[in-house]
């Protein structure tokens, strides 16, 4: 729906449960600016995992899987997707927040076991952070959070928001490539590949 940003990506091969982890990270980092540059925000991210068929194919794994099996569009066998959702307690375009969230999420969904071949993350309820009531979502935190508390977290997300900033904008001088984070470094990983291609992560 036009209140939805999806990021999804089929890997070139079948992905263990930590290398898979490092994409959803990645995929997650590249929403979340993709949502700060279009000044809009969230508050419900959706994460769902599709398992490659050769899990089926491989005594080991077959042996450890006591999930429920489907068939893919050509007929074969393969586990069922996991799929879960996590709802963020602001509208928020917070990478931190939303990381650590989505990060969780994945631990609690997906099957360590099982070999992974497609990812999607969706950002739901998206409106322009415009639109948002300025009245502090801070406040709703809770009552026993300290007041010194909450004006920590405020500073973290004004530096963080900055960041952010700083990130697009060097982003859109020099291309995509420009920066990297130190997971995109990591084996498996795919944003600078992603990033070469025409349209980046947007579908």
């Amino acid at each position: 729906s036009k209140n939805s940003i999806v990021s999804g990506q089929v890997l070139h091969s079948a992905y263990t449960f930590d290398k898979a982890k490092l994409i959803v990270r990645e995929m997650t980092d590249l929403l979340v600016l993709d949502l700060v540059d279009k000044r809009l925000v969230t508050d419900q991210i959706v994460l769902t995992v599709g398992y490659d068929i050769e899990n089926l194919k491989n005594p080991e794994i077959k042996k450890l899987y006591k999930g429920e099996i489907t068939t893919d569009h050509y007929g074969r066998h393969i586990p069922k997707s996991s799929r879960g959702t996590v709802n963020l307690d602001r509208q928020t375009s917070s990478t931190k927040l939303i990381m650590d969230r989505v990060t969780e999420l994945f631990d609690c969904i997906v099957d360590e076991n099982l070999l992974i071949r497609r990812v999607n993350i969706t950002a739901n309820h998206v409106v322009d952070e415009s639109t948002v009531e300025r009245k502090d979502n801070f406040e709703q935190l809770n009552l026993f959070t300290g007041y010194k508390e909450v004006e920590k977290e405020k500073e973290r997300l004004i530096r963080e928001r900055k960041m952010q900033e700083t990130i697009l904008g060097i982003k859109e001088k020099y291309g995509k490539n420009a920066i990297i984070k130190g997971m995109n470094l990591e084996e498996g990983a795919t944003t600078l590949e992603r990033n070469k291609q025409i349209g980046g992560h947007k579908e």
